[in-house]
């Protein structure tokens, strides 16, 4: 291995005749057994013909099994923390006479992470509680209200409608048809949506709509970066209208929200909104917490990494469909190096703490995960309890194992900040739910 930098290197590996010949010549015989060819007998076609045939494929494979097999052991032996796969040097493997040439050197450049201390002691966060008060609990009523209620289609649209419609960029010729939600666009521009009818056309600027040009991009059906490359007006062809008129405070919302006859009055359906929404603040600030924590490491923790070698990587692994540009991963790039930022933290925190995940754990994670989907069907929870190994085998197994992997990971990842959690200085704060959303580390 040569050192390029202190966190790169070129790995080099080569290979003789002797090292993958044998190799070949026991494929090339097993060919020979199972090739069905016209003019010869089953398993009885020469050497000679399969050689000549599928020689060079078979000397093909043989090397990549070779080189994938060393290029993991050295790895392994020499101990090297390596970030993403090696990349091979494909200029020198293009440059192989596969017809003539006997031996073969081939070149992998690799990139590892420099040391690092880690110190979490030395991180401050706060962990808030949320204040529910009656305004708070009025908002989600009426969120409920809203979200149990049913869709009208006025003639002309009034403040908090939907209109929806083609949305028009005529400069780069690009269309979408999308639903503008005129409680989310910006006061100047959203005049100019009030009293549409269907088959009406209005010229606005979509940059000052909507400020938030994440959101805008979206609704456009493109890319941030191509969004905010469009200049001028935009044209907006409405093809309907949309207005939602709330639920009504009764006992059929009651059931909707929590079951029937679960509550049965607007005070009970209140105190049971209170403890509702307490509980998903709790999760909120908890999640909070955890990016606070995040952040306050990556800023803390002083870490060299291969910054070419990881930007190079990044851009060879997207596919030719949806390759990268130069500028896509110089825009992505921040956002990538402390994704691996915070994987070399997260694997340091666990092997110091010998923290892991074990299969029973993933087994009944799972099987929370199944209970869950069921809420508050409780006809079913006898029946369910008698399946739930079953369902919860058949959940994991399914998608080549990914629902398993990410229930892993989120066991680990959980695990990881608990033991944060603890290491950590975490000061408790009160904070009402409007200053609570102004917060976001």
């Amino acid at each position: 291995m040569d050192k390029i930098t202190s966190t790169e290197a070129l790995i080099k590996i080569k290979l003789k005749e002797a090292d993958y010949q044998p190799k070949v010549v026991e494929k090339v015989k097993e060919y020979s057994r199972k090739a069905n060819l016209k003019g010869f007998r089953p398993g009885k076609v020469p050497t000679s013909i399969i050689e000549k045939m599928y020689g060079k494929a078979i000397v093909a494979e043989e090397i990549n099994d070779l080189l994938s097999k060393n290029l993991t052991e050295y790895i392994k032996e020499n101990e090297l923390s390596i970030l993403s796969d090696p990349i091979p040097n494909k200029e020198k493997t293009e440059l192989i006479d596969w017809e003539n040439q006997k031996d073969f050197e081939f070149e992998y450049n690799i990139g590892m992470a420099g040391e690092f201390e880690l110190k979490p002691e030395k991180v401050s966060v706060n962990r808030y509680s949320i204040k529910i008060n009656d305004k708070l609990i009025d908002q989600t009523i009426e969120n409920l209200r809203k979200q149990h209620g049913q869709m009208t289609n006025p003639e002309a649209s009034i403040e908090g409608d939907l209109v929806f419609g083609d949305i028009i960029h005529k400069e780069s010729d690009t269309t979408n048809t999308h639903a503008l939600d005129l409680e989310k666009m910006e006061k100047k521009e959203r005049k100019k949506f009030i009293g549409l009818k269907k088959e009406d056309r209005v010229i606005f600027d979509m940059k000052k709509a909507f400020k938030n040009s994440h959101e805008a991009s979206h609704l456009m059906g493109i890319s941030e970066t191509e969004y905010k490359k469009m200049k001028g007006d935009f044209e907006f062809l409405v093809k309907n209208v949309n207005r939602l008129i709330p639920s009504e405070i009764n006992q059929e919302l009651f059931d909707k929200v929590y079951g029937k006859d679960q509550v049965t009055n607007e005070t009970d359906f209140r105190v049971r909104i209170k403890d509702s929404v307490t509980e998903n603040y709790k999760h909120e600030t908890e999640a909070l917490l955890d990016r606070s924590i995040q952040k306050s490491l990556l800023e803390k923790t002083k870490m060299e990494l291969p910054e070419e070698f990881l930007k190079k990587r990044l851009y060879e692994n997207t596919s030719s469909d949806e390759k990268l540009t130069k500028e896509d991963v110089d825009d992505y790039f921040k956002d990538y190096l402390n994704d691996v930022k915070w994987s070399l933290i997260q694997n340091r925190v666990a092997k110091d703490n010998q923290i892991k995940v074990e299969h029973p754990e993933v087994i009944e994670a799972a099987k929370s995960l199944i209970r869950s989907q069921f809420g508050a069907s409780q006809q079913f929870a006898e029946q369910l309890e008698q399946n739930i190994e079953q369902f919860a085998n058949n959940y994991l197994s399914t998608e080549e194992g990914k629902n398993y992997r990410q229930l892993y990971n989120k066991l680990l990842n959980d695990k990881i900040s608990e033991v944060l959690k603890g290491k950590v200085s975490i000061k408790e704060k009160s904070t009402s739910a409007d200053d609570f959303t102004k917060l976001s580390p």
